[in-house]
């Protein structure tokens, strides 16, 4: 049996240190994106059973995932093994010595398949964990890397993990940051119960953590975050939080892709002040049809009207867009009737859930069958989802560039989160926070659905309404 190394063999960063020195018997590392989390892991689990003997077991819900963590281990392992041979001196636990004995220490250091044998008799295994029934025979020290990711929340892996480490043993939970419906984030919630680190990207350059331009040179966290472009992306990833679960109804990508280059209007009203009538006048001189969607809000959220263009084949482009904030119900009427009354084959739809009703049954009957009233619900919400997903998916729907000063609009789409499947029947959504507009919650993208929900109507004038 080899003796502990008394000398550093590997460098680490001073978070990284504090985690490789402490001993909890659940330790949970919740780290931004490549900030060493495994690499560190490997440092602990190969000394530990260096140290002690013990075995350890590398878990995670693919074998390649597995794999690149014992791939590290066998990096910290052939650390050890030079340091070693560089010392020209190893003494056993029971007081022999050997000089430059190379052979010897290759010896106590092998690999057999997917398991490292180390010194003291210690191994280092790699297992896929995608079903977690077969790991429920082993006991020992276990390694759950990227448990954000297992299947079901990792709460049935969690079951049946846990109780290998029975006999005193320790557990080890690796995450980059997901959702919130996962057992990774109620052990990262349970700070008085575990050792629970948290490393964002800002301790993490505090503390060392280099970060590289495309051309290889230092760069800020600023612009680093410019060049990652993705600012819900940029939340989860790497400032750790919570900010959704699984992934976007549309991708980020799909967004990028859509982007216009014909007109576009903003108009931001804040509590009545900034409104223009006339504003919409620049839509009759375009012609056609315009088709809108209401998204209803007083206090608190966005009142948002997305109005799309219709455009050769059935292209949808995003043409105005008014934000409305602490904005009275009067006022946000007058502004959807100067919309509608631009021509008469405009459409639109509008949020008719709660504090909408009113305005949206007044509308109904000015315009008849120009005018739908939506009442947010489950099953309407699946349908307004799986038709924005759709228009984005098909290429029908364009938006402004996400590179430039309308960010925000992609940003509020992205923020819409998808839970389940992709079919309007089993489609389950979840909103997050916009960062880029804090006061709206989605709002924006519920009215660019309802928009796109507005299409279908037929536009034929059912009721004309003459301003008195």
């Amino acid at each position: 049996m080899v003796a502990p190394l008394k000398e550093s063999v590997i460098q680490l960063y001073p978070y990284q240190q504090r985690f490789f020195a402490d001993d909890a018997r659940v330790l949970v590392a919740v780290w931004c994106r490549q900030a060493g989390k495994d690499f560190v892991t490997a440092c602990k689990a190969v000394d530990h059973a260096i140290r002690t003997g013990q075995d350890w077991y590398i878990v995670s819900k693919t074998q390649r995932q597995a794999d690149a963590t014992f791939a590290k281990c066998r990096q910290v392992a052939d650390a050890f093994k030079a340091a070693l041979k560089l010392s020209g001196k190893i003494t056993t636990s029971d007081g022999e010595e050997y000089y430059e004995y190379d052979k010897e220490i290759d010896h106590w250091f092998r690999q057999r398949a997917r398991t490292l044998h180390l010194p003291n008799g210690g191994t280092v295994t790699s297992l896929p964990g995608l079903n977690p029934d077969p790991l429920a025979g082993l006991t020992g020290n276990v390694i759950l890397t990227e448990f954000a990711l297992f299947a079901d929340g990792g709460y049935k892996h969690w079951r049946v993990i846990f109780p290998l480490t029975t006999r005193g043993f320790h557990i080890i939970i690796i995450t980059t940051t997901r959702g919130k419906n996962t057992k990774a984030h109620e052990l990262r919630s349970s700070p008085e119960k575990y050792s629970v680190h948290v490393v964002d990207i800002h301790q993490a350059v505090a503390e060392g953590m280099p970060l590289k331009g495309e051309d290889g040179r230092d760069i800020s966290i600023e612009q680093f975050r410019e060049l990652y472009g993705d600012e819900i992306g940029w939340r989860r990833e790497y400032l750790c939080e919570a900010t959704g679960d699984l992934e976007a109804l549309v991708k980020w990508g799909q967004l990028s892709a859509a982007t216009i280059t014909g007109p576009f209007d903003l108009l931001k009203i804040e509590a009545g002040a900034g409104w223009k009538s006339g504003f919409f006048q620049l839509l009759k001189e375009d012609g056609g049809r315009a088709e809108m969607g209401w998204d209803v809000a007083r206090h608190g959220h966005l009142s948002s009207l997305w109005v799309n263009k219709a455009g050769p084949g059935g292209r949808k482009d995003l043409r105005a867009l008014v934000l409305m904030h602490e904005t009275s119900f009067a006022l946000q009427r007058e502004i959807i009737t100067e919309a509608m009354e631009i021509a008469p084959a405009n459409v639109g739809c509008g949020d008719s859930t709660g504090l909408g009703m009113d305005s949206n049954e007044t509308l109904a009957n000015r315009y008849g069958d120009r005018w739908l009233p939506v009442t947010f619900t489950g099953a309407s919400k699946r349908d307004l989802g799986s038709g924005l997903m759709t228009a984005f998916d098909d290429g029908a729907q364009r938006i402004p560039p996400v590179d430039g000063p309308h960010k925000f609009i992609a940003t509020d789409i992205y923020a819409l989160q998808r839970e389940g499947g992709t079919g309007k029947d089993n489609l389950k959504l979840a909103e997050s926070d916009n960062p880029l507009m804090p006061e709206s919650h989605c709002d924006i993208a519920w009215s660019a659905a309802l928009a796109i929900k507005a299409a279908s109507l037929a536009g034929v004038t059912a009721k004309v309404w003459v301003p008195v």
